[in-house]
């Protein structure tokens, strides 16, 4: 029976830590102690340990356990199920997670207001969500923008002009045939009132490869075929002000739909003890016209959960709406809350 009141972690230098063992993914051990919220161990450097509590272990052949562990010789391990021991030792290296992370994801905010001789406004909102299963990954998230300015017209009225108002949805849901493999399905949506687009949908499957998968990296790129359908607002955003030197200026905007070719890139990783975190994501759909978007940025951790996150959006859209650039630059400083 064991009678620690807290997990023991036995390294293979002979030293040991006590606390509560958080979780394990990939190369690294998280503990809480009385003397530290959170402290990483390299699971190289165990030898072993115990739990005073159940703990959820996954295998690397995606079996599942729950049990309370006992330390054993040769870098091993044993399990008490239902007050049972388990007759053979585990080798730790068949342990890929410890307390597996079902749901995580972040909330992010930021805005800015101004008043006075200036006034103006801007707001930000993004949100990502991810839900594993044993062999299933489902993500979805989004974000709105929005910003606007208060100026005097030639009759000295003031009146809003509208300077960003836009969304963009996702969702995806991949089913891996291995460690590395999987299969995806995935929807985007996105609307931009300045560059006229009332509804950008698009849908496909495909496959992809999963290059890194730890809570310190992660790498994976995709591709396959999309059905692409840019549904545009029917007239140009005031175009009535540009009607007496423009009679063409309110001209109907024919709406748009592909067959694409898709392919996306994301990736993350953690540098200087967790300190910092790099984020990429490239997602690119190919037909008559090219539409990339991607996101670029670092995120901070402040304290238990809390952060900052900076980051540089940019958007290209090859054939845009008449009058409209083909590129959009976003330059975000958000705090949000990761789980």
């Amino acid at each position: 029976m064991l009678t620690a009141k807290a997990d023991e972690i036995l390294l293979k230098n002979g030293d040991r830590i006590t606390g509560t063992i958080i979780n394990k993914t990939g190369s690294t051990l998280e503990i809480k102690t009385d003397y530290s919220d959170k402290i990483s161990v390299k699971w190289s450097a165990i030898e072993s340990f115990s739990t005073n509590q159940p703990v959820l272990l996954t295998f690397k052949n995606k079996e599942e356990m729950t049990g309370v562990t006992e330390t054993s010789p040769d870098n091993t391990l044993k399990i008490r199920k239902e007050g049972v021991y388990q007759s053979e030792p585990i080798p730790l290296s068949e342990i890929a997670e410890i307390n597996k992370k079902f749901f995580s994801g972040q909330i992010n905010a930021g805005g800015a207001i101004f008043s006075g001789n200036t006034q103006r406004q801007s707001y930000n909102l993004n949100t990502d969500l991810i839900v594993r299963g044993r062999d299933d990954r489902v993500s979805f998230g989004g974000q709105f923008n929005y910003a606007d300015s208060k100026s005097r017209d030639s009759s000295g009225s003031k009146e809003t002009v509208l300077n960003a108002r836009n969304f963009q949805l996702y969702g995806d849901y991949a089913h891996f045939i291995n460690d590395q493999w999987y299969g995806y399905a995935h929807g985007l949506f996105t609307n931009d009132r300045l560059q006229d687009i009332k509804l950008r949908s698009a849908f496909g499957i495909g496959a992809g490869y999963q290059i890194f998968a730890t809570d310190d990296l992660n790498l994976s790129i995709e591709a396959g075929p999309d059905y692409v359908n840019v549904d545009f607002y029917d007239y140009p955003y005031q175009c009535q002000k540009r009607l007496p030197a423009d009679p063409g200026a309110c001209s109907r905007i024919k709406d748009r739909s592909n067959v694409a070719g898709r392919w996306s890139t994301r990736y993350d990783q953690w540098f200087w003890n967790r300190a910092v975190q790099l984020f990429h994501m490239h997602e690119g759909l190919a037909a008559s016209d090219l539409f990339i978007r991607t996101r670029t940025g670092i995120r901070v951790p402040l304290w238990y959960g809390f952060q900052i996150v900076n980051e540089i959006q940019v958007d290209y859209f090859s054939r845009p709406a008449p009058g409209k650039e083909k590129f959009d630059t976003r330059y975000l400083f958000n705090i949000g809350y990761g789980f």
